[in-house]
């Protein structure tokens, strides 16, 4: 089977992929220096953590994650060629002085999660989590998650999110080397565990959706660094060729269409 293939089943079964290996050593160096970079550019916050959003607007030689082929091909699979990058952050957490236990699950989507009257909710985005540090081992602050929970709307919480509590049942840790990315479904339920290692935990998160769905974050499209960029990476970081290409678009709109024609590529019917 081929190996695209055999992550479209693995995403459709439990709402996740983990695709080992897919930054190289040289690009993880460099993507740990610019996190660095970035987290001394920013006022320390009380427990020394970061989640920074829209961090690629801030840094823009976080562009070459945009269109990172090791993943790419995959969101294309599963949303087709009529996308942008809608939203990201950056996450830096050291280690926390003791598990906090706090409630964190939740779906992506914010809004669409009420909104949207359908069981199970649509689909609409793909997040992409890149991991720069060795979270192979449960406490150090991995992402978690319910497999196969992308299909159904609810999770029972406790009355108290303020207070510790027990993980969901079914609740697992990705256990993810440097350099791992992990795809997943917004509607996975989903968490941030408590970093209780001597690691600083860094991650860095890239959203996906439909040009038609308004972006969270927002880029200076006359930048010359933005004019500079490639044609695929325009449309996914927003940029649109016709006054309403969002809606209707021709191909100077998406890029992307022939980018994925060239590669064999189709997403999946609807």
């Amino acid at each position: 089977m081929h190996a695209l293939e055999q992550q479209l089943r693995r995403f459709d079964r439990d709402g996740f992929v983990t695709i080992d290996g897919a930054l190289a050593p040289a690009e993880l160096r460099r993507l740990t220096r610019l996190t660095e970079r970035l987290r001394r550019s920013q006022p320390a916050s009380a427990d020394g953590s970061l989640h920074a959003l829209g961090f690629v607007a801030r840094e823009p030689a976080f562009v070459e994650l945009v269109d990172h082929s090791r993943v790419l091909e995959l969101v294309c699979a599963i949303l087709g060629w009529n996308i942008h990058m809608y939203h990201c952050h950056l996450d830096v957490h050291p280690p926390a002085a003791a598990a906090g236990g706090q409630w964190r699950w939740h779906q992506d989507g914010g809004r669409q999660n009420l909104e949207v009257e359908t069981d199970p909710r649509p689909l609409l985005s793909v997040k992409v989590g890149w991991f720069l540090t060795d979270v192979a081992r449960p406490g150090r602050g991995n992402l978690r998650v319910i497999p196969g929970s992308h299909l159904q709307n609810r999770l029972s919480r406790p009355e108290r999110a303020d207070l510790p509590a027990p993980p969901p049942p079914g609740a697992v840790d990705v256990l993810a080397r440097p350099g791992t990315a992990v795809v997943f479904d917004r509607r996975v339920w989903h968490a941030r565990g408590d970093n209780t290692s001597r690691l600083t935990r860094r991650a860095l998160f890239l959203g996906y959706t439909f040009r038609w769905i308004r972006g969270r974050d927002s880029y200076p499209v006359s930048a010359p660094w933005f004019e500079e960029l490639s044609p695929v990476r325009r449309q996914l970081l927003g940029a649109s060729a016709t006054a309403d290409g969002h809606w209707l678009p021709v191909d100077e709109d998406v890029p992307l269409r022939a980018w994925m024609s060239e590669r064999g590529l189709s997403p999946r019917p609807g």
